[in-house]
């Protein structure tokens, strides 16, 4: 889009589409004041009310209100009812956008929505590559080299959590590179990117990255002719990838502790707290409680107490002081509620990939597996920055518009 579409694009947003676009870019950017964006559309958004012209009680957004409130239902078991209310308070945003989105009236485009979470994660990568070049200079003596990297490169957020926005950011740039008259500069921009992700030195990040955007690039081969830019857009996958992983020490004995840490392990009986080990111990861990109370789960806010007491039962000593939750968001909802909340939590997913199927919204849909996939290897709603992107993007890229001049798909338009 043009600068000039973009400004005109802009002089028709509502107050609604500005308080959206406020959450989506701060909480990627800075997450702790997105709240103010949800105190100022409820304030304002019975400005714009207007009710959606298809039904609620089949949306998504039902869905997402019915797994808060099975997350309410919860509080009668749980035995820490701080935990549980601070839970509750975390996944707010469950029952409260669902409502705001539903009721109010937006002029924003999805493709606006894919360009914000590029524009905020570019934007945050660069902030975090200037921190690090600064502290590289002025406190050598701490780390030097190593605040480009790893748990030091993303002050404001976890670096797993950062990890998949940027994947999410790889996948938009990587299909304006097919569908905006700028291949070169979205091939550059999807280097930064993802030479990003790779310095956050997340497993899941790094495999999410290569897999989904060779899914994205085999999908688009199949159904475009641009053999040249496609060519150049492999190779560059191909030799990114390669130089990495090849110069990048850090990078490649993460990947090779993966079998050797998880080769032979002991389930019982162990001390170790090496990260491949500890997921594979909580993995065992919440299917062994589970399995104990499958159907109404442990309460909302004990899931991490009975995961440390099978882990004590299990002589898991370090691990259980550790208090680790599940590291897979399925898991973690069924300690808490239940297999029904377990079906609720899949329902959301297998609702948004039926939308975005027959919407044709090829980008939606990878965004949506890519949190799936990254639900199997992490606890994602137990962070305020997995769960306000999740709600508000699954959510706002489902969304029918009530104009048919409104409704384009990100492969037209992106």
């Amino acid at each position: 889009m043009s600068t000039l579409g973009i400004k005109d694009a802009l002089k028709q947003w509502n107050s609604n589409d500005w308080c959206l676009g406020f959450i989506l870019f701060f909480s990627i950017v800075y997450s702790p004041i997105v709240p103010i964006g949800f105190i100022i559309w409820t304030l304002t958004f019975w400005r714009k009310i207007k009710r959606k012209n298809y039904s609620f009680w089949k949306s998504l957004e039902f869905l997402f209100i019915v797994y808060y409130l099975l997350l309410v239902i919860g509080m009668g078991w749980t035995q820490n009812l701080d935990v549980g209310l601070f839970k509750l308070e975390n996944k707010f945003s469950f029952l409260l956008f669902p409502i705001l989105f539903y009721f109010s009236n937006f002029t924003v485009r999805r493709s606006a929505i894919l360009n914000i979470i590029l524009f905020s994660s570019c934007f945050s990568l660069l902030i975090y590559e200037i921190i690090a070049v600064f502290k590289s200079i002025y406190y050598p003596e701490n780390n030097h080299w190593g605040y480009f990297k790893d748990v030091l490169f993303s002050p404001f957020m976890h670096r797993g959590y950062y990890a998949f926005y940027l994947v999410l950011a790889s996948l938009i740039c990587h299909a304006k590179v097919y569908y905006i008259n700028k291949p070169k500069f979205y091939t550059l921009l999807f280097i930064f990117i993802s030479f990003g992700v790779l310095q956050t030195l997340s497993k899941a990040g790094i495999l999410s990255w290569l897999l989904l955007n060779i899914i994205l690039f085999a999908s688009t081969m199949i159904r475009k002719k641009k053999l040249k830019t496609m060519l150049l857009f492999a190779g560059v996958l191909t030799f990114s990838l390669f130089l990495f992983l090849n110069l990048n020490s850090s990078i490649k004995e993460r990947f090779e502790k993966i079998p050797l840490s998880s080769q032979d392990i002991k389930l019982k009986h162990n001390n170790s707290t090496e990260s491949n080990q500890a997921r594979i111990l909580m993995w065992n861990a919440s299917l062994v409680s589970i399995n104990k109370s499958p159907f109404l789960g442990y309460g909302t806010g004990d899931d991490i107490t009975i995961l440390e007491m099978q882990n004590a039962i299990d002589d898991n000593q370090n691990i259980a002081t550790l208090k680790l939750n599940s590291h897979n968001q399925f898991f973690t909802t069924t300690l808490q509620i239940g297999v029904f909340g377990l079906f609720i939590l899949i329902g959301i997913f297998l609702k948004s990939w039926w939308d975005f199927f027959r919407g044709k919204q090829l980008i939606s849909l990878l965004i949506s597996f890519c949190f799936f996939c990254n639900f199997l290897v992490e606890s994602f709603l137990e962070r305020q920055a997995g769960i306000v992107l999740f709600c508000v993007l699954l959510i706002s890229l489902s969304q029918k518009n009530t104009s048919e001049k409104q409704v384009i798909t990100v492969e037209n338009k992106i």
